[in-house]
């Protein structure tokens, strides 16, 4: 013998006889819709992160071309100032792949895995003065890559991954009044969805410094 089960409408969209069937199925809707608006929000929040990022990124490079332009007009030669551009530009700079560093605190693992989220949050923010391995052995390689009296030398002592996208523009004829120096970079989308608002991998970002010229009064540049 087979069962059957009816389902019988009240005329107004409700079941009668089987309402655990018509709860399942707005359950499956609700599910599908909260899904469509969380990715939308992910969306429109990846794509506002990447814009806060696009925006610091530029105003890294205006550092970096200030930088520029105050090491030539106090007189160092271009490879001093490119080397002062690239260090004021290390925050856009990617990951460091010289010298090869694995970026790992055993005191902030231990707390990861004895602490509850709360306790870890609160004790991070206690903390007035964080400290990263990377960082100290970033500021302890700076002046030596400074202090290098070649390319091959300086790349040795310090380098990252995206540095090579950063390229900056000196002119060649300083005896104006006024030095300007460009720094340019091809900055990596790395934010996931990126290609949903920008068609490419990178954006192209500028910085521009002027300052006066001094150094001409004192040295004879000879574009070294």
């Amino acid at each position: 013998m087979r069962s059957t089960t009816r389902i019988e409408s009240d005329g107004r969209g409700h079941c009668g006889v089987a309402p655990c069937l018509c709860g399942e199925s707005q359950r499956g809707q609700s599910m599908i819709e909260t899904s469509l608006a969380m990715f939308i929000i992910c969306l429109i929040f990846f794509g506002l992160f990447q814009i806060s990022q696009l925006a610091a990124a530029r105003e890294i490079l205006f550092h970096a071309a200030a930088r520029g332009a105050r090491a030539k007009t106090v007189g160092f030669n271009r490879f001093m100032v490119s080397k002062a551009i690239r260090v004021a530009s290390i925050p856009n700079a990617g990951k460091l792949t010289s010298p090869d560093f694995e970026n790992v605190d055993l005191a902030l693992r231990h707390m990861l895995a004895t602490r509850r989220p709360g306790e870890l949050w609160d004790e991070v923010l206690q903390n007035a003065n964080p400290s990263s391995l990377q960082e100290d052995l970033e500021r302890a390689r700076i002046p030596e890559y400074m202090n290098s009296a070649n390319y091959a030398r300086a790349n040795y002592i310090l380098d990252y991954e995206d540095w090579d996208t950063i390229s900056w523009n000196i002119p060649h004829n300083l005896y104006g009044d006024v030095l300007e120096v460009s720094v340019s970079q091809e900055y990596p989308l790395r934010i996931p969805l990126h290609r949903a608002f920008y068609a490419a991998d990178s954006v192209d970002l500028t910085g521009v410094s002027s300052i006066e010229n001094h150094y001409p009064l004192y040295l004879d540049d000879r574009n070294w």
